[in-house]
Parts: C-alpha cells; sequence; structure tokens
C-alpha cells in the first residue's frame, strides 16, 4: 500500500524476534515483582480473523483463544471502570490485573472477539473511529482484495449492553498521516506538526489545537447521539500524540488518554495509559514474556554517532544520497539508537527554528527515516556545549525543535569545567516535555550529582573511572552509556566484563565500515519494538 490512505503505512512496525516455542497450557507466569498495588498492564489488539493474517496487526482467533487461555490461568482481566474505581477509592485492582483494549472499531470485533469475551467473562474498551463507523468502512487499511467492515451502531449498542465492552472514542476522523516535514514524510495527525509543501510552513499551536479539540467533540457527539455514551476516553490513532494534542483532547472533556507505551501503569494515575501492542508474529511464549515484562524492552543501548555535517550538502539529491548511504549502513549494523547531530559544528540548526541561525530542516527527515527505513529503535539528538551558553535562546530553541522533529530524546554535551548546577537543564526539559512529554534525556562528558535528573549518561572511559573515584554512588549500570574509541575492541571486552552493557561508538557512522566483530557487539534487535506510527 502506499502513503495515501495513510493508515496501514502509518502502521508499519518492526515485526517480533523471538525464538521459543512452547504452548499455553505449559507455561507457567512468573509472579510479577517490584509492581506496586492497583499496578496493571494494558494491551493492544486490532483485527482477529479466522484463517488468513491480513497484516501485522491482525491476529488469528486460534492465537487469541491462546491468549485468553493464558490470561484467564495466570491473570486477572479487569474492566475499565475497575481502574475507574480503583483510581477514586472505591476498590483495590487484584494483582497482575490486565485490561484488554481493542482499536479501530472493526467487525471483526463483533463477530470474533465479542463472542469470546461472553464465553471467557473477559471486559475489554473497544476504541471505534466515529467517522469509519458512520461511513460504514475504514479507508485502504492494506487488505489485498477488500477493506474490512465496521462494527454498526447496532453492534456497538447491543455490546456496550452487555457490560462487558466499554466503547470509547478512536477520535472522529484523526485517524491518518500528514505530511510532516519538507521531504514529504508523513507521520500521525495527532502527533506532528503539518507541513504545507505549498506555502512551506508548518501548522501553529493553535492550529493543532483547533483541529484535535475540534474532531474529539465530533467524535464524542456521535457517542452520544448513537450510544447515548458521555465519553471521557480518547484512544489516540498509532498511539500517538504530543501536549498540544494532549491539552486539546482535556478541554473535549477527555479526562482519560490511551498511547501506545510499554510500562506498567497504575491507577493511582489514570490520566495516560500506556499498551502494549500484540502482533501476529507474537506466539505464546512471547505474548507470556511481553505481559510479564508490560512489553519493556530490557536490551542493552547499543549506538552510533551520525553527523549531519558530513550529509548536508547545498544539494537537496546529494544529501539525500548521503542518507541513502547512511541507511544502508543502518540496515546492515542495526544498532539500537543513533545519536544525531542536531546542531552543525558552526553552530546552525538541522531544524526549523528561528530563535538561530539555521542550516537546513533535515533533522527530522534523518532521525524519521532512520527508524523507519533502517529499523533503528530509538533517535536522539546531541546538542553542543555552544547551544547551552544563552539558555534563553536554547529553551526557545528546543521548543522549535520538540515541534518539529521526530526523535526520541536529547542529550546535553558538556565539557568537564562545565559547573553543572549553573546549566538550568530542568527548566530546558520541561520546555520540551510541554510538547513531547515522554522525551528522554541524556548528559555527555560528566557524571551529574543528580542522577535522577537524566535518563542516560554518555561517558568515555576516563571518564568514567574518575566518576568512580569521585562520586561511586551516581553510576548506574543501567544509565551509564560508554563512549569507544575508534579502536574498540579492548575497551568493549574491558566494559562488558564489569557489566558496563551500554555502548556508544562515538565515530561519526557515515562511512564507518563495521567487520563482523563491531556487528556482532552492536546489532541489536529490539525485543518489544516500539511502535512509531510512520508513513514513509
Amino acid at each position: 500500500m502506499n502513503s495515501v490512505g495513510g493508515v496501514n503505512i502509518l502502521k508499519l512496525v518492526l515485526l517480533l524476534a523471538f525464538s521459543l516455542t512452547s504452548h499455553a497450557q505449559n507455561l507457567t507466569a512468573p509472579e510479577i515483582t517490584g509492581a506496586p498495588a492497583n499496578s496493571f498492564v494494558a494491551l493492544c489488539y486490532h483485527d482477529v480473523s479466522n484463517g488468513f493474517v491480513g497484516n501485522e496487526f491482525s491476529i488469528r482467533r486460534k492465537d487469541l483463544v491462546d491468549q485468553f487461555d493464558y490470561l484467564k490461568a495466570h491473570y486477572n482481566v479487569v474492566s475499565l471502570q475497575d481502574i475507574i474505581d480503583a483510581n477514586q477509592g472505591k476498590k483495590n485492582l487484584p494483582p497482575k490485573a490486565v485490561l484488554i483494549t481493542v482499536d479501530d472499531g472493526l467487525g471483526s470485533f463483533y463477530e470474533i472477539v465479542y463472542p469470546l469475551l461472553k464465553e471467557y467473562k473477559f471486559p475489554a474498551v473497544f476504541a471505534v473511529v466515529t467517522k469509519w463507523t458512520e461511513d460504514g468502512a475504514a479507508p485502504d487499511y492494506g487488505f489485498k482484495d477488500s477493506n474490512p467492515k465496521m462494527a454498526s451502531w447496532k453492534h456497538l449498542k447491543e455490546m456496550m449492553k452487555s457490560g462487558l465492552v466499554d466503547v470509547v472514542s478512536h477520535t472522529h476522523d484523526l485517524h491518518q498521516g500528514h505530511i510532516f516535514n519538507p521531504q514529504g514524510n508523513q507521520a500521525a495527525v495527532a502527533g506532528f506538526f503539518k507541513y504545507d509543501p505549498v506555502t512551506k510552513t508548518y501548522q501553529t499551536e493553535e492550529e493543532m489545537s483547533s483541529r484535535v479539540e475540534f474532531d474529539l467533540r465530533k467524535s464524542n457527539e456521535q457517542l452520544k447521539k448513537h450510544l447515548g455514551k458521555d465519553n471521557t476516553v480518547i484512544v489516540w490513532p498509532y498511539g500517538q500524540t504530543n501536549g498540544v494534542s494532549k491539552k486539546a483532547a482535556e478541554k473535549a472533556g477527555m479526562k482519560i488518554q490511551m498511547t501506545l507505551r510499554p510500562g506498567f501503569n497504575n491507577a493511582s494515575d489514570i490520566s495516560e495509559i500506556g499498551r502494549g501492542l500484540v502482533m501476529a508474529a507474537m506466539d505464546i511464549p512471547q505474548f507470556a514474556t511481553a505481559v510479564e515484562k508490560a512489553f519493556v524492552d530490557q536490551n542493552p543501548v547499543r549506538m552510533v554517532r551520525v553527523d549531519l555535517d558530513s550529509i548536508w550538502k547545498n544539494n537537496e539529491a546529494e544529501t539525500e544520497q548521503g542518507l541513502g548511504d547512511l541507511l544502508e549502513h543502518g540496515l546492515d549494523l542495526s544498532p539500537s539508537a543513533v545519536l544525531v547531530q542536531a546542531v552543525s559544528d558552526s553552530g546552525e540548526a538541522y531544524f526549523v527554528t528561528d530563535k538561530m541561525k539555521m542550516r537546513g530542516d533535515y533533522l527530522n527527515r534523518a532521525s524519521h527515516t532512520l527508524k523507519n527505513r533502517a529499523r533503528v529503535a530509538w533517535s536522539y539528538g546531541r546538542l553542543p556545549q555552544s547551544f547551552l551558553k544563552n539558555t534563553d535562546t536554547a529553551k526557545a530553541a528546543l521548543r522549535d525543535l520538540a515541534k518539529f522533529t521526530d526523535i526520541d530524546g536529547l542529550f546535553f554535551e558538556v565539557s568537564a569545567k562545565d559547573n553543572l548546577s549553573e546549566i538550568p537543564f530542568e527548566s530546558l526539559m520541561a520546555t520540551v516535555r510541554s510538547i513531547r512529554p515522554a522525551m528522554k534525556f541524556g548528559l555527555i562528558g560528566q557524571q551529574p550529582t543528580n542522577s535522577t535528573l537524566f535518563d542516560y549518561v554518555i561517558l568515555n572511559t576516563k571518564q568514567l573511572d574518575k566518576a568512580k573515584t569521585t562520586q561511586p554512588e551516581s553510576i548506574s549500570l543501567s544509565k551509564e552509556i560508554i563512549a569507544l574509541p575508534k579502536d574498540y575492541k579492548s575497551d568493549a571486552s574491558h566494559l562488558l566484563a564489569q557489566g558496563y552493557l551500554n555502548l556508544f561508538y562515538d565515530v561519526n557512522f557515515k562511512g564507518f565500515q563495521p567487520d563482523a566483530d563491531f556487528k556482532s557487539l552492536f546489532t541489536i534487535r529490539p525485543i518489544f519494538p516500539p511502535h512509531k506510527g510512520e508513513a514513509k
């Protein structure tokens, strides 16, 4: 399918890579440890078929039965109302609680899933795109012969009356992609700012907010009209949202917002519920591991450096050729993360902003393409030490960066002489997270005294040895990413023996030809690949 419909192509993600083969009835679910009371895992399903699997998001009925058998034997499936009641202090959730959600409003839910819910006495949340329900069919959904039919309003009313199914909004007409950079890539409407190739401008915050709020109010009106339901739940298409969309949803009356995010949820705060994506390639052992770990990928970080200065040319064709060469390297190696230059060596931004001199709008293109075509799980932006000299300018520019790039986090570079207490990191992070709430942050070059402030810290081996001596209490094996020199082998062996598993190859990846040993060290396939909501 091409990107015109924006439905299936936005849903292309990495397939899960496991090799376990045992069956549900032979498995014993390990006890969930470390999860506080009222914790729960939320599952996200899409289409279910009796035989042929239409795409990565369509699972077979027999597989769903196996999964339901496993849940019944090892977990407690709870309703959305159970979670709301626990949030309000009316009850406690049972241990090992699981919430089932199914997206898109497809007819297969009524025909296949609903009878199984009745058989197993499982409650579920069913998120419908109300325009699709009105039209009776989704846009091009990626099936070879025909689009799937939708559950009708009559079906929805019947399932609601059963007490097993909560019907909620999946927007009215935002389940689509739009162009979000000059190169024509597409991303989820509610998650990213639209780029207009005619005017060569981006959507404003006001325009995005207005569009989202109008759509969600329209969806709620349809749910009220046809089902008599006062809806307060939005399930974001592709799991994608941002700070602007979240606030617009709150204005539209949405008290609960569901995304795609790994990790346990807790009934103490249900303003956002993260869900794990159940995909066609999952067998029962994979499913069991995913639920046990709440879809959190515990693979180590293996990161490589990407210098846009070595790719960017004044000629667009040459720049794209450079990116193409980089993609070939990425596909060949498959590191788990890339650290991409966000500001040139001469101090010019590779993202759209009027707060500082700009070289080109290319960080977004490079990051999005590396994630969605080179299968890199995470893309982070690298900000040089000079960027932090004027914190007011930095804060304003960072807001633009958050709005107009598809990156997962930012790393601030500092020198050994910098006094970290004089840099307002928390204020800078808050600015970014007002647009991208899930953004991660890292520090390069120093071990921070406050180890909770950053998600990651990149140190070379000398800096690590110094930190071990001067502030050993701040060292965290899970947070430290150790920068390897060009001649990496001896350092890598020594670090791995000490338990430092997160590695960063601090050499520009473009033009680098990894040998077999490097590939063995840096190739990481994510256990539970993040769902990016990509377009092209």
